[in-house]
C-alpha cells in the first residue's frame, strides 16, 4: 500500500484539473435485464469482400432490430457504416472458376459476376424469378438454378439453356394399329397416304433442325409420375445431372394453432405453428443419375445398402409390448379386485374395461404369431450431394428416417449410368441416433480424395477417403509383372462395360481406402478448404473441452498447425479469397466477441482485436467472471461447468444457499471459454454471488462438446441422465464450497426448463425450490425433428415419452415451483404450461404458480418480461 500511494504521489498533477477516480456503476437486475444495447454491439456475420481487400459485417443499430453494414480496412480497423444502396450494390462471395480470375454469386435474387483484373462487378439478371447456386462448370459456362430448375449461361453470347426436359409422366403409348387398318387404308386411298408422307418429310425435318441447333434441351427425360423433384445437382462438366426425387403426394400433416390475444385490433389472433411429434410421415427420397449427352437416366441403387432392411425398432416395439401387456394386466388385476370399504363406483365399466383390456392383448398376441412379412427397405433423405470439380466423381450422404443410420457413398457416372451402383465409403450406425451436426464433407484440391466428418469412434474426427490408383492401359515391359487375374477383373465399369444382362452382377466398386485424418478424444468442426492450396481449416477443442481454437491440416501428410493459441472462443472463420489472410471471431468467459484478422501463412499470435464493440458503461461496471471447473461424475468422467462464487468478504464459515441454472437447447455447450449466449443469466449470477449464492452452470450429459457417449446418455430416457449430474455438483458444491445441500435451487428455461419440472417432480427434496421458464412438459406435443431423434416416434416408443414426459410425474411435486411462459411461444407452446397446470391442479398441488406473458415468444424481446420473469425468480430464491 506504501508503494502505491508513493507512486500515485510521484505522477504529474494538475492542479486546476484534479483527476476523479473512475466511476465504478453497480451491478443491478433492471441493468442486466435491459436491452443489451448497454452492453455493446459486437460484428455479425464478418466477411471477406471479392477482392480481399476488406471486410464487411453487420452490426445491431443501437436498441431496434435493424442492422448496420459496417465495411472495415483490416489493416486500420477504420470502420465505415454503408448506406442501404452502397450494402444492397455489395457483391457477396460466390463461387471462382479454375483460374481464380471470374467470380459468379447470387445477390438478392439476380446473378452478379466479379472480374478479378478489373475489380467490377457486372450484373447478368434482373428477373422477378430467384436466381441461386451459381457455379462455373468445367467450359466456362456458368450453371444456377431458377424456380428450381437448373439452367446453363453462356457467358460470350449471354444465351441460357434449360439442362434438360424432365417430366414425371408415364412414357406415350404407340399407336394402336401401326401395320393392320391403317396400312390398308392408305394403300387403297392415295389421298391418305400422300398426307401420310407429307407428315413424316416434315418431322424428319424438324428433327433435323433441332439436332443442329447446339443449344437444344436433352430429352424428354421421362420419370415416374409418382414422383417429383427435390433438387438437381448439375456435374461441373455438364454431362450429369444427380435428381433427389420424392413421392408427388406431400404428406399431410396436422398443424397446431396459437392464439394471440394482445393484438393491434383488438381481435384474437390464430396463427398454424409447427406439427407435433409423429403427426406427419418423413418423406422418403429416391435419387437418380441422368445423361444429359444421351438423355437417358437410371436410378441409383440404394435398396443394397448394408442393413437398409434391418429394423432397428424391432427390440424397442418388443419391449414397449411387453411394457403394454404389463399394463393391461395390471388393469385386470385391479378390476378383478374387490374391496369392501371403499367397493368401485362402477362394476359395469369395470368390467368393461378388463374385456377391452384383454382383447387388446390376445390381438397384439395374434399380431405376434403372424408369419413375418419380408424386410423392407428404412426410408431414407438425401442429406447431401457433392460433385468433385471434375466431375469424374460425386459424394453422397444418406441419412435413414429412424436416424439410426448414415451411409456416405461415391459414385463413378460413367459405370452408374450403366448398373446403378454406388460404392460405400462409411457406414455410420448409432444406436441412439446420428448427431445433427458433425455432417460436413467436401472434395480436396486432389479430386480423388474426399474429406467428411464421423462419430464411430465417440468424438467428431476428420476422416478421409482416398480413390485408389486405376490402373493405365499400357503394355507390361519386360521389368513388369503381368496383370493378374485380380487386376484384369478389378478393371473399372467405364473401361469395360458388362453386356446390359451381366450388369448388375459384373460391376466393381471404386477401390479407395479411409484413414483418420485429425482424430482423438476431441470434436472437430466447420471444416474449409483454403482456396488455393490443399490444406483444411476446422475448428476443435483439442487440448481442453472448453476451448475452441482454429487450427489447419495438410491432408497429405497430416501435419497440424494450431492458427489461434489465445484462451477462449473461435465462434467462426473466413479465408480471405486470396488466401493470405484469415479473419474470426473470438471472444472470452468476460468479454463479447470481436474481430480479428491475421495471416493464413505465418499467424502472429496475440495481435489485438480490430473491432471494440463494448460500451463505456459496460467495461466500467463491478464483475466477476465466473471460473470454469471440473466436478466428478458418477459415471466415471468429469463435469464440465461454469461457478459464480460470493465475494470473499463474505463468510465462509456459515453453510450457503447454492443456484443451479440449466442451460436450454439439451445439445449445447455453455461451460465453454467463451462469451454465453446466456450473457443476461450470467450476469444475474454474479448478482446472485454478490448477495451470498453460489451458483453453478453445468454441462450435463446431453450437452456438446464432450463426445458421442455424453450426447446420447438421455436416449430414451430423458430427466435422470442430467439429474444425476446436478446431484453430483449439488454433492460437490457442498464439500467444496460449503454449500448447505438443504437450501439448493434449480432454474432453466426451455430444456433447462424440462430438467427443472423432473427434478421437482421425481426426487422431491433434491432441490428447495425450481423456476422453469417456457418448459417442455410433455415430450408427445413437441417437434418431430428434435423430439423422434432421442426418443423415437410415438407410435413406436410410447414408454419413452411417458417415463420422460413432466406431465406424467406430477404427482411427486412438493417444492415450491414457478412456471414462466410465453403466450405466442411457437417453439415451447403455451399449451405445454396450460395442460401442465390443469395437471396439478388435479392433483390439488399447492406452492406452485404460473407468469403468463402475453406478447413473448420462446424468446424474451421486452426488456419490462424480462426484469418481470427475474424478479420472481430471485424473490422464489430468497
Amino acid at each position: 500500500m506504501t508503494l502505491l500511494l508513493t507512486i500515485v504521489l510521484l505522477l504529474p498533477q494538475n492542479a486546476d484539473e484534479p483527476t476523479a477516480p473512475p466511476t465504478v456503476e453497480p451491478l443491478t437486475l433492471e441493468m442486466i435485464m435491459s436491452d443489451p444495447a448497454w452492453i455493446g454491439a459486437s460484428p455479425e456475420r464478418p466477411r471477406w469482400s471479392v477482392d480481399a481487400s476488406t471486410i464487411v459485417f453487420s452490426r445491431r443499430r443501437g436498441d431496434s432490430s435493424e442492422r448496420d453494414m459496417i465495411r472495415i480496412d483490416p489493416e486500420t480497423g477504420e470502420e465505415m457504416v454503408l448506406s442501404d444502396a452502397e450494402s444492397d450494390a455489395m457483391t457477396p462471395s460466390g463461387d471462382w472458376n479454375p483460374e481464380r480470375s471470374l467470380m459468379i454469386t447470387s445477390r438478392q435474387g439476380d446473378l452478379v459476376l466479379f472480374d478479378r483484373a478489373s475489380g467490377e462487378s457486372a450484373q447478368l439478371t434482373r428477373t422477378t424469378s430467384s436466381e441461386s447456386r451459381p457455379h462455373f462448370l468445367t467450359d466456362g459456362r456458368i450453371a444456377f438454378q431458377r424456380d428450381g430448375v437448373t439452367i446453363l449461361r453462356d457467358l460470350k453470347t449471354g444465351i441460357e439453356i434449360e439442362t434438360a426436359r424432365i417430366r414425371f409422366e408415364d412414357e406415350p403409348e404407340p399407336p394402336a394399329d401401326p401395320e393392320g387398318l391403317s396400312a390398308d387404308q392408305r394403300r387403297i386411298f392415295d389421298v391418305l397416304r400422300d398426307r401420310t408422307e407429307r407428315r413424316e418429310t416434315s418431322r424428319l425435318r424438324r428433327e433435323a433442325r433441332r439436332d443442329e441447333n447446339e443449344h437444344d434441351v436433352a430429352g424428354p427425360i421421362r420419370l415416374d409420375p409418382a414422383l417429383r423433384s427435390v433438387r438437381e445437382h448439375l456435374s461441373p462438366d455438364g454431362r450429369w445431372m444427380l435428381l433427389e426425387t420424392a413421392p408427388a403426394r406431400r404428406s399431410e400433416s396436422r398443424a397446431d394453432a396459437m392464439p394471440v390475444f394482445v393484438t393491434e385490433d383488438g381481435y384474437v389472433e390464430q396463427r398454424r405453428i409447427r406439427s407435433k411429434v409423429g403427426s406427419n410421415d418423413r418423406t422418403p427420397e429416391r435419387l437418380f443419375l441422368i445423361d444429359l449427352l444421351e438423355a437417358t437416366h437410371r436410378e441409383i441403387d440404394l435398396e443394397a445398402l448394408p442393413e437398409r432392411t434391418t429394423d432397428r425398432l424391432e427390440a424397442i416395439r418388443a419391449e414397449n409390448l411387453e411394457w403394454r401387456s404389463a399394463l393391461d394386466e395390471s388393469i385386470v388385476s385391479d378390476d378383478d379386485s374387490t374391496d369392501d370399504a371403499d367397493p368401485q363406483p362402477d362394476d359395469g365399466a369395470a368390467a368393461a374395461i378388463g374385456l377391452i383390456a384383454s382383447a387388446a392383448r390376445q390381438q397384439r398376441l395374434e399380431e405376434d404369431q403372424e408369419e413375418p412379412a419380408s424386410p423392407q427397405a428404412r426410408p431414407i433423405s438425401i442429406n447431401t450431394v457433392r460433385w468433385s470439380s471434375s466431375g469424374d466423381l460425386a459424394a453422397v450422404q444418406i441419412r435413414s428416417h429412424d436416424n439410426k443410420d448414415r451411409w456416405t457413398a461415391v459414385l463413378d457416372p460413367t459405370s452408374a449410368i450403366e448398373d446403378g451402383r454406388c460404392t460405400l465409403i462409411d457406414h455410420l450406425h448409432d444406436p441412439a441416433w446420428i448427431g445433427w451436426g458433425f455432417n460436413e464433407l467436401g472434395w480436396l484440391r486432389d479430386q480423388s480424395a474426399l474429406w467428411f466428418l464421423s462419430e464411430a469412434d465417440g468424438w467428431s474426427d476428420l476422416l478421409v477417403w482416398r480413390r485408389d490408383a486405376v490402373p493405365t492401359e499400357s503394355s507390361p515391359t519386360e521389368t513388369d509383372d503381368p496383370p493378374s487375374t485380380e487386376d484384369l477383373d478389378a478393371t473399372s465399369a467405364s473401361e469395360s462395360r458388362p453386356d446390359e444382362d451381366e450388369s448388375s452382377t459384373d460391376a466393381k466398386p471404386i477401390a479407395g481406402t479411409v484413414t483418420p485424418l485429425v482424430a482423438g478424444r476431441f470434436e472437430v468442426k466447420s471444416v474449409r478448404r483454403h482456396p488455393t492450396d490443399d490444406t483444411l481449416w476446422f475448428i476443435s477443442n483439442r487440448d481442453d473441452p472448453s476451448i475452441w481454437r482454429l487450427e489447419r491440416v495438410v491432408p497429405g501428410t497430416g501435419w497440424t498447425e494450431t492458427m489461434v493459441h489465445e484462451p477462449g472462443m473461435v465462434e467462426s472463420f473466413a479465408i480471405s479469397p486470396d488466401g493470405e489472410r484469415v479473419l474470426f471471431l473470438h471472444s472470452s468467459l468476460d468479454a463479447p466477441p470481436e474481430l480479428h484478422v491475421r495471416s493464413a501463412s505465418d499467424p502472429e499470435p496475440g495481435t489485438p482485436a480490430l473491432t471494440r464493440s463494448t460500451t463505456e458503461r459496460f467495461d466500467a461496471i463491478e464483475r466477476n467472471t465466473p471460473i470454469l471447473v471440473d466436478i466428478p461424475g458418477r459415471h466415471g468422467r468429469p463435469i464440465r461447468g461454469r461457478l459464480h462464487l460470493p465475494p470473499d468478504g463474505l463468510d465462509r464459515d456459515v453453510p450457503r444457499p447454492a443456484v443451479l441454472f440449466v442451460h436450454g437447447a439439451g445439445y449445447l455447450q455453455n461451460a465453454h471459454a467463451g462469451w454465453s449466449r446466456y450473457y443476461r443469466e450470467g450476469l444475474f449470477h454474479d448478482l446472485l454471488a454478490r448477495e451470498g449464492f453460489v451458483v453453478l452452470d453445468l454441462d450435463y450429459r446431453a450437452s456438446a462438446g464432450y463426445g458421442r457417449d455424453w450426447r446420447t446418455a438421455i436416449a430414451r430416457d430423458m430427466g435422470p441422465p442430467e439429474l444425476d449430474d446436478l446431484e453430483d455438483g449439488i454433492a460437490w458444491l457442498s464439500e467444496e464450497h460449503g454449500v448447505d445441500p438443504e437450501r439448493v435451487g434449480v432454474y432453466g428455461g426451455s430444456y433447462g426448463g424440462f430438467v427443472t419440472l423432473m427434478g421437482l417432480f421425481t426426487r422431491p427434496g433434491t432441490f428447495a425450490c425450481g423456476a422453469a421458464l417456457r418448459p417442455v412438459t410433455d415430450w408427445a406435443h413437441y417437434n418431430d425433428g428434435y423430439t423422434r431423434n432421442i426418443l423415437n416416434a410415438p407410435a413406436d416408443d410410447p414408454l419413452a415419452y411417458r417415463r420422460s414426459s413432466p406431465i406424467e410425474h406430477a404427482e411427486g411435486l412438493e417444492d415450491p415451483l414457478l412456471i414462466c411462459h410465453g403466450m405466442v411461444d411457437d417453439n415451447v407452446a403455451f399449451q405445454d404450461t396450460v395442460r401442465l397446470a390443469q395437471r396439478l391442479i388435479e392433483l390439488k398441488k399447492e406452492d406452485w404458480e404460473v407468469a403468463v406473458y402475453p406478447v413473448e415468444a420462446h424468446g424474451f424481446r421486452e426488456p419490462t418480461s424480462w426484469l418481470d420473469e427475474y424478479r420472481r425468480i430471485r424473490r422464489l430464491f430468497r
